[in-house]
C-alpha cells in the first residue's frame, strides 16, 4: 500500500503517547504516594498531640488509642514497638503530667496507595490525551502538507510512465514540492533528450548501413537533429576523388522533403567547406569572412563544422549553422560529434559495400560467361541442345521463384539448368546425333551423361551448390529414373524442378526427326505423369509458367551461318551417304518423318542395281561408283521432292506419292545407263518399324 509508512508512523506516535502516559502514571504515582505519606505523617502527629492534650493523662492511654484509631489514615495504634519496621509507621513520644508515653502509629497503607493511584491515573490520562491530540495534529499536518503532495507527485510520475502525462504539472507557488516537480521535469527533459539523441544516432547508423543513403528518411532525421541542437541548418558533403557531393543542404524552415544533391569540383568549393577540408579539424566560428557570398546570403552567423574522418582519412564534412551568434552548448557539440562519427563510418561502409557489390557483380558475370561458354561447347556438338539449356535454366529459375525458394537457391538452380547436359560432351556422335530411337546399348551409354556432367564440374567450388540438380535431373518420382534410382523426396528439390523444365522443353522443341508438340499437349502430358515421373508440387507450380511465359532468345555467340554449316557437315557425316549425297541407313527414320510432313499420302519403293558387284569386279570400283551417283542424279532430276535413302550398297528406298512416275523414271535410267534395275513397291506398312521389317525381308531375299 502507498501509505504503509504513514500508518507505521501513526502507530509509533500512538505507542509513544501510551509510553508517555505510562511514564506519567508511574512518576505521578510515586509523587502522590510520597506526598500523601508525608501529609499523613504530619497530620497524624498533629492529631496525636491534640488528642493527647484532650485526654491529659498517661493513665488514660486506652482512651487515647481508641480516639487515635478513629482518625484519618491511622490504621492502628500500638503502645509497644512492632516487630517489623515500615515506612508507614510513626513513633511518637507524648509527655503527660503523670509521665511519658510512647505511641506507635501504623498508617493505612492501602488507603494511601489507592488515593495515590487515583491521582496518578488522572494525571497520566490527561497527559496521554494531550500527547495523543498533539501527535495526531502533527500527523494530520504531515499528511496534508507533506505526504499528499508527495503522493500526487508519485501519481503523476505513474501517469508519465503510462504515457498519460508528458511532464509533471507545475504550480504557481515556489514551495519545496513545486521545486521537486521542476527538478523531476528537468531530469525527464534530460533523459528524453539523451534518449532522443541516442535514437537519432541509431536511426542514422541503420539508415546508412542498409544502403538507403541520403534519402528522404535521412532528411527527416536531420530535421530532428536540427530541433535537438537548436541549429537553423546543416550542410553535408561527401568527398570523391575529384569532387564533393553535397548530399544535403537543409535549412530548418525549408519544407523540402527531398535531399538537395549537388556535385562540385573540389577546386570550385567556396566558403567554409574548402577551409574545413583543408585544416581537417573542428571549426567553430562567427567570422563571416570565412563564409561564401551564398552562405552570407542565407544569413549564417555561427558555424560549427566537423570533418568526417575514418582511420585518419577525410571522407567529407558536416556543417551546422545558426542565424545568430549564440554558440551551441557543449553537450550539443558532443551530440553533433557522435552524429558525424556515425555518418563518417556509414559513408565508408557504403563505399566498401559498393566496391564489394561491384566486385561480386564482375565475378558473377565472369562465372556466368564461363558457364555459358561451357554450354556453348556442348551446343556446338549437339544441335538439339542449342538454346535448350538456357530455356531449361529460365523455366527452372521461374519455377523455383514461384515455390518461394531463397535467392541463393534460385541462382544455383539457374546455373544447374545451364550445365545439366554438359556431360553429353563425352557421348559419341553416333549416339548423340542419332535421329531415331536408341538401342538398349545406346540408351545405357546416354544414361551416363548426368554422371559425366557431375564429374566434370564437381571440383569447381562456385558450382558446388548446383551439383545436386545436375547429377540427379533424370531421377523420377517413382524411382524409375537414373543414375541412382532415387525416389520421392530422396531426389533433391533442385533436380525435381529441373526434371519438369527439361522434359517440357524436350517435348516442345523441334528435333531433326520430328516436330515439337504444342505447349498445351506438353502440359497435359506433365499432368498425366505427375506423381509418377514428376513431383506433383513442382508440376502444380510449373504449369502456369510453362504455358504462359517465353524464355528470352539465346545470345548468338557464333554466327548462325557458320553454326549451320558445322551442323550440316556433322549431320551429313552421320546421316548422308558420302558417295551419292542422299540419306543413308542411319537417317531412315528421319527420311520417313520428312516424307510424312512433305506428302499427304506417299508410297515406298525400292530400286536395286542388278549386277553391280560384277561391274565392280570387271570394270572397277570407279565404274560402279559412277553408276550409283548417276542413278541418284537421274532419280532426283526426274522425281522432284522425292526422298531417297541408300539403305544398303546397291539398294535405294524412295518415298514418293506416284508409282507410275517412279516406274517410268526407273525404266528411263536403265536405257540411259545401260544397266538393269529391280523396281518394287512396298505395299503395306503401318509405321517405320513395319517398313524396316519389309526392307530386311527384301534384302534377305535378294
Amino acid at each position: 500500500m502507498r501509505i504503509d509508512k504513514y500508518w507505521l508512523l501513526s502507530a509509533i506516535s500512538l505507542l509513544v503517547s501510551v509510553l508517555i502516559g505510562a511514564g506519567a502514571f508511574f512518576i505521578s504515582y510515586q509523587f502522590f504516594k510520597d506526598e500523601l505519606l508525608m501529609n499523613s505523617l504530619k497530620n497524624a502527629e498533629n492529631y496525636t498531640e491534640v488528642t493527647a492534650v484532650s485526654v491529659g493523662s498517661k493513665a488514660k492511654a486506652r482512651q487515647l488509642v481508641e480516639i487515635l484509631e478513629r482518625a484519618p489514615y491511622i490504621e492502628k495504634v500500638l503502645l509497644k514497638p512492632p516487630e517489623e519496621k515500615s515506612e508507614f509507621l510513626i513513633k511518637k513520644e507524648l509527655l503527660f503530667p503523670d509521665g511519658k508515653l510512647k505511641v506507635f502509629l501504623l498508617l493505612n497503607k492501602e488507603l494511601i496507595v489507592e488515593r495515590a493511584k487515583e491521582s496518578a491515573q488522572k494525571v497520566a490520562l490527561s497527559i496521554f490525551l494531550v500527547t495523543l491530540i498533539l501527535t495526531g495534529l502533527i500527523l494530520i499536518a504531515v499528511r496534508n502538507f507533506y505526504l499528499k503532495p508527495l503522493w500526487r507527485i508519485r501519481r503523476d510520475i505513474g501517469k508519465i510512465s503510462r504515457g498519460e502525462l508528458f511532464k509533471l504539472p507545475e504550480g504557481k507557488t515556489n514551495d519545496e514540492f513545486n521545486r521537486i516537480r521542476k527538478s523531476i521535469n528537468q531530469m525527464i527533459d534530460t533523459i528524453r533528450k539523451k534518449t532522443e539523441r541516442e535514437d537519432v544516432i541509431s536511426q542514422f547508423i541503420h539508415l546508412l548501413t542498409v544502403g538507403k543513403g541520403f534519402n528522404g528518411e535521412f532528411v527527416s532525421l536531420m530535421r530532428k537533429v536540427l530541433n535537438i541542437t537548436g541549429c537553423d541548418g546543416v550542410i553535408i558533403g561527401v568527398k570523391e576523388p575529384d569532387n564533393v557531393n553535397i548530399k544535403v543542404r537543409l535549412i530548418h524552415k525549408d519544407e523540402r522533403t527531398e535531399p538537395l544533391v549537388l556535385t562540385k569540383p573540389i577546386d570550385n568549393l567556396q566558403g567554409i567547406e574548402p577551409y574545413l577540408l583543408e585544416i581537417q579539424k573542428e571549426v567553430e566560428t562567427t567570422k563571416t569572412s570565412l563564409l561564401s557570398s551564398l552562405e552570407r546570403e542565407i544569413g549564417i552567423k555561427y558555424v560549427f563544422g566537423i570533418p568526417l574522418t575514418v582511420m585518419s582519412e577525410t571522407v567529407g564534412f558536416i556543417i551546422f549553422f545558426k542565424k545568430d551568434e549564440n554558440p551551441v552548448k557543449e553537450e550539443v557539440k558532443h551530440f553533433i560529434r557522435n552524429i558525424a562519427k556515425s555518418i563518417a563510418i556509414s559513408v565508408e561502409i557504403k563505399k566498401l559495400i559498393n566496391n564489394l557489390e561491384e566486385k561480386l557483380k564482375r565475378e558473377k558475370e565472369l562465372t556466368e560467361k564461363i558457364v555459358k561458354s561451357l554450354v556453348r561447347g556442348i551446343e556446338i556438338r549437339d544441335s538439339y541442345t542449342r538454346g535448350h539449356s538456357e530455356r531449361v535454366a529460365f523455366f527452372s529459375k521461374r519455377i523455383a521463384e514461384a515455390m518461394g525458394l531463397k535467392k541463393e537457391e534460385v541462382e544455383a538452380i539457374y546455373i544447374a539448368g545451364l550445365l545439366h547436359d554438359i556431360g553429353k560432351i563425352g557421348i559419341p556422335d553416333s549416339i548423340l546425333l542419332k535421329p531415331g530411337k536408341l538401342s538398349k546399348e545406346e540408351y545405357e551409354i546416354i544414361k551416363f551423361h548426368p554422371l559425366l556432367s557431375y564429374e566434370l564440374l564437381k571440383h569447381i567450388d562456385v558450382l558446388k551448390d548446383s551439383l545436386p540438380g545436375i547429377k540427379y535431373h533424370h531421377e523420377r518420382w517413382d524411382g524409375s529414373g537414373y543414375p541412382e534410382g532415387l525416389k520421392g523426396d530422396e531426389i533433391p528439390l533442385q533436380a525435381r524442378i529441373l526434371a519438369v523444365a527439361d522434359s517440357f522443353d524436350a517435348m516442345t522443341s523441334d528435333r531433326i526427326y520430328r516436330k515439337g508438340i504444342p505447349k498445351a499437349q506438353a502440359i497435359t502430358e506433365l499432368r498425366k505423369l505427375s506423381g509418377k515421373d514428376y513431383d506433383p508440387e513442382v508440376v502444380e507450380n510449373a504449369l502456369y509458367i510453362l504455358l504462359n511465359e517465353t524464355p528470352p532468345p539465346s545470345e548468338e555467340f557464333i554466327s548462325p551461318e557458320l553454326l549451320n554449316l558445322i551442323e550440316e557437315r556433322r549431320l551429313d557425316y552421320y546421316l548422308r551417304d558420302s558417295l551419292t549425297g542422299v540419306f543413308n541407313r542411319n537417317a531412315l527414320e528421319l527420311a520417313y518423318g520428312i516424307a510424312k510432313e512433305r506428302f499427304k499420302d506417299f508410297k515406298a519403293f525400292t530400286v536395286d542395281i542388278k549386277e553391280l558387284r560384277n561391274i565392280n569386279v570387271k570394270e572397277g570400283w570407279e565404274k560402279g561408283d559412277q553408276i550409283l551417283k548417276k542413278t541418284v542424279e537421274l532419280l532426283q532430276t526426274k522425281l522432284k521432292n522425292a526422298i531417297i535413302v541408300r539403305y544398303s550398297g546397291d539398294n535405294f528406298l524412295i518415298f514418293f506419292p506416284q508409282r507410275e512416275a517412279v516406274e517410268v523414271t526407273v525404266r528411263d535410267i536403265e536405257k540411259k545407263l545401260g544397266i538393269k534395275l529391280t523396281f518394287h513397291q512396298i505395299e503395306s506398312f503401318k509405321d517405320i518399324e513395319d517398313l524396316k521389317v519389309e526392307l530386311t525381308t527384301l534384302e534377305f531375299e535378294s
